[in-house]
C-alpha cells in the first residue's frame, strides 16, 4: 500500500486546519522534504508511494482552479471500481449457483465471471473449477498483490494465524478489527463455532465480491478514510461499540506494508482508538487494545508514537514472503507484535522454545537470555546478544568493542566514520532532525521532490 518515504521526508500529521486535496485514495498526506537548510511541503498519495500508482502530487501552497479540480474529481471517479461492493456482492451470490465446474475467476483481474462473460477475459489467467471450499479461502485464490510498493500483501502462515486468534480468544475478545489483515478475517469466518466476530478493513477492493457490507469495508489504513463514506462508517461504528451487559470486547490486529510511514498508522490507531473510547464510555486514558505486525527494527519510531505499546519477541512467518519465513532464515523472520496488553498475558508457545522470564514478566524466545548486569531480555533480532562492560550495554554478538571509537562496532567498521547521516534540516552529525532545534525556523525553498519536477508533471499529463 505504501512505500518507504525517503530517508529526507517526514509526514505531518497536524495539518492545522488546510483544506485537503483527495486523490482516488482518499483525502491526500502532507508531506515535508528537509534539504540542507531549507524543508518543502507538499501534498500526495497515502496510499502510494510509487508515482507509477498514483501521481496525484500538489505543492501546499498551491491553489488549484476550479476546472483543475474538476479534472481530479473526473479521475478520482474513473478510478472507482467497476462494480459498487452492493452490485460486486450480489454477482458473487448469483455466481455461487453455478456448479463448482462452470465457476470461473479471473485472476488478472480479481474478479469472478458470471456466464457468457468469459469472452471479455481473453489472454488473461483464468481459474476454474471452483469449489466451495476454495471460496471459503480466497486469500489462496486471489493472487496476491505483493508489490512492496503498493498493497504488500504478504500473507500469514497457517501457525502466525493459529497463534492471533488463540491469544485472542484466550483474552476473551470477541470483536476483531481486521485492518489490512484478510487471512485473519478469513480464519474467524472458518470457525463457525466460535463466538467470535471479525470485520475487516482493507483497500483491497476485491473482498467487497465475497463479503457483505457488514463484515467488508474497502478502508484506507494510511488516512483513516472509508471508501463507501458513511455508510461503512456506521458498520464500523457499531462494530466497535462495546456495552457492558453483552460482554463484548473489542481488540485491533492492523498488517500494514512494510514501508508504510509509521506516524500515519499511529495517527490512524488514535483515531479508531478515540472513537471506541467515545462510543463504549470509556475513560481518556483507555486505549483500543491492539496487535500491530511490524519488523523489530521499527520498534524506536512504533514507541515513539505510541508509547504504551511494547514488542513481543513471537517471530511472525509468513507463506509468500523469501525474507519473512521461518525456515529461510537462521535468525527467523524479523516481524513481531506490538501490543498494549500486557506482556505476561500473551502466553507465546512453548512448542517453539518460547519462555517465561521471571524478572522480565514477559515470554521471551529462546535465544533471548536474560542479562543480569541491563536487567533484562536484550535481543531483539533472533541472536544471542553478548554484554560488553565497556559499553555498559548488551550489544549484537556481530560487533567487537573498538578502543579507537570506543564503542562496539562491526569487524570491518572504519574507525572515524559517522554512525549517523546526521540532520536533515541543519547537517549536524550528533542529532536526527526530529530533535533539530532549528526544525521550526528554517527557510521554505519550493523544489521538486525526486522524480517530481514540473516537466515531468507536464509529460504526464500530455499522455
Amino acid at each position: 500500500m505504501a512505500a518507504n518515504t525517503a530517508a529526507n521526508v517526514d509526514v505531518i500529521i497536524d495539518t492545522g486546519g488546510r483544506e485537503i486535496p483527495e486523490c482516488p485514495h482518499g483525502p491526500a498526506l502532507l508531506f515535508v522534504k528537509y534539504d540542507r537548510g531549507s524543508s518543502s511541503k507538499f501534498f500526495a498519495c497515502s496510499a502510494f508511494r510509487d508515482r507509477k500508482e498514483c501521481n496525484f502530487f500538489q505543492w501546499e501552497s498551491e491553489k488549484p482552479s476550479e476546472e483543475k479540480k474538476k479534472i481530479r474529481q473526473e479521475i478520482n471517479s474513473q478510478q472507482k471500481p467497476k462494480f459498487s461492493h452492493e452490485e460486486a456482492y450480489n454477482r458473487f451470490l448469483r455466481f455461487k449457483e453455478q456448479t463448482s465446474c462452470n465457476r470461473e475467476l479471473c485472476q488478472t483481474c480479481g474478479r469472478f465471471l458470471l456466464p457468457g462473460e468469459l469472452k471479455d477475459h481473453k489472454g488473461h489467467k483464468v481459474k476454474s473449477p471452483i469449489t466451495d471450499e476454495m471460496l471459503e479461502k480466497p486469500t489462496k485464490l486471489f493472487v496476491p498483490l505483493d508489490n512492496n510498493k503498493t498493497f504488500a500483501q504478504y500473507l500469514f502462515s497457517a501457525s502466525a494465524v493459529d497463534f492471533t486468534i488463540k491469544t485472542l480468544e484466550d483474552l476473551s475478545f470477541t470483536h476483531i478489527v481486521c485492518v489490512g489483515a484478510p487471512r485473519i478475517f478469513e480464519a474467524i469466518e472458518l470457525k463457525k463455532d466460535s463466538a467470535t466476530k471479525g470485520l475487516l478493513l482493507d483497500l483491497d477492493h476485491r473482498y467487497q465480491q465475497l463479503y457483505p457490507t457488514t463484515k467488508f469495508c474497502r478502508y484506507n489504513m494510511f488516512n483513516h478514510h472509508f471508501f463507501d463514506g458513511q455508510k461503512s462508517e456506521d458498520v464500523f461504528k457499531q462494530f466497535i461499540l462495546e456495552e457492558e451487559e453483552d460482554g463484548k470486547r473489542v481488540a485491533m490486529v492492523m498488517d500494514p506494508p512494510f514501508g508504510g510511514m509509521v506516524d500515519a498508522l499511529a495517527a490512524t490507531y488514535n483515531k479508531i482508538s478515540l472513537q471506541w473510547q467515545t462510543l463504549s464510555d470509556q475513560t481518556q486514558d483507555s486505549n483500543l487494545p491492539i496487535l500491530w505486525f511490524f519488523p523489530y527494527f521499527m520498534e524506536k519510531r512504533i514507541k515513539e508514537c505510541l508509547p504504551t505499546t511494547h514488542m513481543l519477541d513471537y517471530k511472525v512467518d509468513y507463506d509468500n514472503h523469501m525474507l519473512f519465513r521461518g525456515d529461510m532464515k537462521k535468525q527467523g523472520s524479523p516481524v513481531r507484535i506490538f501490543t498494549n496488553l500486557s506482556p505476561e498475558r500473551v502466553i507465546l508457545p512453548a512448542s517453539d522454545g518460547y519462555w517465561f522470564c521471571k524478572v522480565c514478566s514477559r515470554f521471551s524466545a529462546k535465544e533471548n537470555l536474560h542479562c543480569d548486569v541491563c536487567d533484562l531480555c536484550p535481543s531483539k533480532d533472533g541472536r544471542t546478544y553478548k554484554h560488553c562492560f565497556k559499553c555498559d550495554r548488551c550489544v549484537k554478538p556481530s560487533k567487537q568493542h573498538c578502543k579507537t571509537c570506543k564503542t562496539c562496532q562491526q569487524q570491518d567498521h572504519r574507525c572515524g566514520q559517522p554512525m549517523s547521516n546526521g540532520c536533515h534540516v541543519c547537517g549536524a552529525l550528533d542529532h536526527k532532525r526530529r530533535n533539530c532545534p532549528k526544525q521550526g525556523s528554517s527557510s521554505t525553498k519550493r523544489g521538486a521532490p525526486e522524480n517530481s519536477s514540473p516537466n515531468r508533471q507536464k509529460r504526464k499529463r500530455k499522455k
